[in-house]
């Protein structure tokens, strides 16, 4: 493969992600909560084990989601119109992005709930760490409140 091919390849990838994640309000709001468990959990300085865990499931909910994306784009193009089995297949898919996100919230709970409460038991900037999950909560909700009214 030469260079030029690879840079094609890799702007076609970069063109296909953003294409995914621009569109769909889903994946908007999964990738903010994956941003801020991300966040909470470099703040909790949980071991770097765990943390590769909850990066790995972060990443696999928005996968899912970019897949379940092509799969309704792919039947929406094959046939338009409304088809029982057509819509079979994407409840499916969206059945397995909700199993993906059940299972992120599952693990990330396992993993972050020690943490959380000797964090909160321990640490006496208890208040600053509110406060600043507070603002980022509502930096969070004005985005979203932007990004779709």
């Amino acid at each position: 493969m030469t260079k030029t091919n690879f840079i094609k390849s890799f702007s076609f990838a970069i063109k296909g992600i953003f294409y995914g994640t621009s569109k769909e309000q889903n994946i908007k709001i999964q990738i903010m909560i994956g941003l801020f468990i991300i966040f909470l959990s470099i703040i909790l300085r949980i071991p770097k084990i765990e943390f590769i865990i909850i990066l790995i499931i972060s990443f696999l909910v928005i996968i899912l989601e970019l897949l379940n994306t092509c799969f309704e784009k792919l039947i929406d193009l094959i046939n338009p119109d409304y088809h029982i089995e057509f819509g079979k297949i994407k409840d499916i898919m969206a059945g397995v992005v909700l199993i993906g996100t059940i299972l992120s919230i599952l693990v990330g709970f396992l993993i972050l709930y020690n943490p959380l409460v000797d964090f909160i038991k321990i640490n006496f900037s208890f208040l600053f760490a509110l406060n600043v999950f507070l603002i980022l909560g509502i930096v969070i909700i004005i985005y979203l409140i932007i990004t779709y009214s």
